[in-house]
């Protein structure tokens, strides 16, 4: 009995100590298909996740954590735009081009730089025929 007590003492203060410090903001950017048949996600090492949905916008669901508490600090940073992906479309390949801004500035609290985690989950429409990143073709 006190040993499973332990145990779950012990596990729930292991829990705390991870949750505790970093923060997590969620929000979606929506684009126009454009007609394209082929997607390029140019984006840093990150997980990324595609899923088919009808019609004809593809949504970009962004799952950012920081390795700070504070939530108004990223979500001031998100609303500023810093996640916010930009578009390009190239009508000889019909390919369409989502970027991830490269010149971001470190962000540092108290002589500490803030690590940042960025997960993608891609909703694309169902004539969207590949979705590359820059490494390989993602499964559809």
């Amino acid at each position: 009995m006190t040993m499973k007590l332990c145990s779950l003492i012990l596990f729930i203060a292991l829990s705390l100590n991870y949750s505790y410090g970093q923060a997590n903001f969620k929000f979606n950017q929506t684009f126009s298909s454009m007609n394209a048949t082929n997607i390029t996600m140019d984006v840093d090492d990150s997980e990324i996740l595609v899923k088919t949905i009808k019609g004809s916008r593809i949504v970009i669901e962004m799952l950012i954590n920081v390795s700070s508490p504070n939530t108004r600090l990223l979500e001031f940073i998100a609303k500023g735009g810093r996640y916010d992906l930009e578009k390009s479309y190239d009508d000889n390949t019909q390919t369409l081009t989502l970027s991830s801004k490269k010149n971001k500035n470190i962000i540092t609290i108290k002589g500490e730089e803030i690590e940042e985690q960025i997960s993608y989950v891609i909703y694309v429409p169902e004539n969207i025929q590949r979705v590359n990143d820059s490494v390989a073709v993602l499964h559809l």
